[in-house]
Order: C-alpha cells, then sequence, then structure tokens
C-alpha cells in the first residue's frame, strides 16, 4: 500500500530562518567566486594568446562604453561574495571550534559576520576602483 505524500518536508513548509537563509548564500557566494574565478582565468588566456578575437574585444567594449554600470555592478557582486564568503567561513572555523554555539550567540555572530562582510566589501571596492 503506498501513501500519496512527500518523502521529505519541502521549503514551503518552513518559514525561512537566518541561519538558513545565510546557509544559501554562503554557497550561492561560493558558486559566484567559482564562476568569477574560472571567467577570468578563460579572459587572461584569451587575452595572452588570441589578443585580436573577439571576447578581447567585448570585455574592451563592455570596460569602456555606456555599459560600465555592468561591469561596476559585477565587481560590488564578486566583492561582497568574497568578503561574506570568507566572513562566513571564518564563523563556521569558530563553530568548528565549540565557540558561540548558543542560539543568541549564533544570531549575535550572524549580524556581526554581515556587517564585517558589507564593510569589508566596501572598503576593498573602493580600494580598488578609485585607483
Amino acid at each position: 500500500m503506498r501513501i500519496n505524500r512527500p518523502l521529505s518536508p519541502h521549503l514551503t513548509v518552513y518559514r525561512p530562518q537566518l541561519t538558513s537563509v545565510l546557509s544559501i548564500f554562503h554557497r550561492i557566494s561560493g558558486v559566484v567566486l567559482a564562476t568569477t574565478a574560472i571567467g577570468g582565468i578563460f579572459a587572461l588566456k584569451l587575452s595572452a594568446t588570441h589578443f585580436n578575437t573577439y571576447p578581447v574585444y567585448w570585455f574592451a567594449f563592455l570596460l569602456c562604453s555606456k555599459l560600465d554600470w555592468l561591469v561596476f555592478a559585477a565587481l560590488i557582486l564578486a566583492f561582497f561574495a568574497l568578503c561574506y564568503h570568507m566572513s562566513n567561513g571564518i564563523r563556521h572555523l569558530l563553530w568548528d571550534m565549540g565557540l558561540f554555539l548558543d542560539l543568541n550567540k549564533i544570531y549575535t555572530s550572524a549580524f556581526i559576520m554581515l556587517a564585517c562582510s558589507a564593510s569589508l566589501a566596501a572598503i576593498n571596492f573602493l580600494r580598488f576602483y578609485a585607483s
């Protein structure tokens, strides 16, 4: 006899909590960082080996055209993903050492981590973009 019900709870059953949302964003930031690294390596390889190819001109057009806001937004996203992933990784290392595992400390460390990652991203972006 088969019962027609789901095998595991779905996302619609639970209300999103700060810890689950931050865990999902940690995974997303890891994907953004991997994609950025692969794209950067691909762009460097193209520019080093095939300077007269179309993608190199496309990158140059993107950097020097009216679409520079797109590059600006991508840089902000990449800087925030890097700082968020690093800050949350340090938070997880502290958890692995048995620190800050009380529920109040988990939420406090989450807000501290978000503030640190936003401020680190802003400082690094301003240093990079201003030079």
